[in-house]
């Protein structure tokens, strides 16, 4: 049951596994109902000399498809197949059953063979399950030794094309040995005044993904799928507020705006920097909280903005896109700053009055237009009352005055 298909490669990594656990958990957080039902693959294959894994793999992944399902095959072959229902489970075993070749089911018992779960109800017992795969992986590599760094591994074939679990987590080893400094940007905010000259007024630090990802790790398409690129921001804020909670003079003497997740507010990363940073200059400080961990997960964004607010930090809404305004009610959440993305390929939308009047209910001195790198952006901002502006146009402006 735990054996490797002799057909297969021994796995090098817990790309399956890991995000088949990172999606155990945002199931978990988003609470809705699903059926998960775990398969023995090899063992199911046994009972039928005429079909393979492979064979068992296709009939059961064309049924996922046609019933809105979910497949995450393990290393070792075995899968779990996942509905977002509230139907009986046994209906859904049934159609598993229903979909294998008939020289496997007839005359066999599939208690053994599948294991079912519903969540958010056995999630614990479904991790334990996950987990179990994680082990067996980890006790098979553990005979054959490695010497690969995070940097080779990176550069390596098997890094090519969007993040995976394993990549994210040779990104996190790989920026634990490297200086960040190298990589770290500052851009302005600016206000423009009535008399049309330009104030800076806070600076944004953040780190450069896109140097980082040439020199780093070229081959990742690091923005997709977006739960693993919010976790590969996660590691980068925790390591660069290791780096400010080491040197936190970098912060002082200026307001400044800082890139947050918000899962990494719960931790002992975010609880040690706020030990070094003064009461009083706090304020001086803004995190920016990035949009998609909003739609991931609401009430968790609400409750970290609530704890950065009790700690005498600042707070602005970062990512949203002028469409997000007509659904979502910004104007509602307790933050100093909402920063609107006005990209050129989003200046049209600005021009929709459903968004206008979504704009109209935000105070106009919480609005930051950034990425502000079209005159239609800029003067629409100005139509609206919105002073506060970030962007290389801006910052082409200012210089033309200086």
């Amino acid at each position: 049951m735990w054996e490797f298909n002799d057909t297969k490669a021994l796995p090098s990594d817990l790309v399956r596994e890991q995000d088949f656990i990172l999606k155990l958990r945002r199931l978990h957080r988003i609470g809705t109902p699903h059926v998960i039902i775990n398969l023995s693959m090899n063992a199911i294959a046994a009972l039928g000399n005429a079909s393979s894994v492979e064979s068992i793999e296709d009939a059961l992944r064309e049924l996922v498809r046609t019933t809105d399902g979910t497949y995450a095959d393990m290393s070792n072959s075995d899968a779990f197949i996942a509905w977002e229902t509230r139907a009986d489970p046994q209906t859904l075993v049934k159609k598993i059953i229903a979909a294998l070749p008939p020289e496997i089911t007839k005359g066999h018992d599939f208690d053994h063979l599948l294991r079912v779960y519903t969540m958010p109800g056995d999630y614990i017992k479904i991790r334990e399950r996950a987990n179990e795969y994680v082990t067996m992986i980890q006790a098979a590599q553990a005979t054959a030794s490695s010497t690969e760094s995070p940097s080779q591994a990176l550069h390596s074939e098997a890094a090519r094309g969007p993040l995976t679990a394993w990549s994210v987590d040779q990104i996190g080893r790989l920026i634990a040995d490297i200086d960040m400094k190298p990589y770290m940007r500052a851009q302005p905010i600016y206000r423009h005044a009535s008399d049309r000259s330009w104030h800076p007024v806070r600076t944004e630090i953040y780190v450069s993904f896109d140097d980082l990802r040439r020199e780093r790790f070229p081959k990742l398409d690091i923005v997709t799928p977006e739960h693993l690129f919010l976790s590969l921001c996660e590691t980068i804020d925790k390591r660069l507020l290791h780096q400010f909670t080491a040197k936190p003079d970098m912060l002082t003497g200026q307001s400044v705006n800082l890139n947050l997740s918000v899962a990494t507010i719960v931790g002992a990363t975010f609880t040690q920097f706020t030990h070094v940073i003064p009461s009083a200059k706090r304020k001086q400080i803004a995190f920016e909280l990035h949009r998609g961990d909003l739609l991931q997960d609401f009430a968790r964004t609400l409750g970290a903005i609530e704890t950065l607010k009790k700690e005498g930090f600042q707070v602005a809404l970062d990512g949203i896109t002028p469409d997000i305004l007509t659904y979502l009610n910004i104007a509602a959440f307790n933050a100093e700053f909402v920063k609107i993305n006005v990209a050129r390929d989003r200046a049209a939308t600005l021009a929709d009055p459903a968004v206008r009047k979504a704009l109209a209910t935000i105070p106009p001195e919480r609005l930051v237009f950034y990425r502000c790198d079209s005159e239609t952006s800029f003067k629409m901002g100005q139509d609206l009352g919105v002073s506060l502006f970030q962007g290389w146009l801006i910052d082409d402006k200012v210089r033309g005055k200086r």
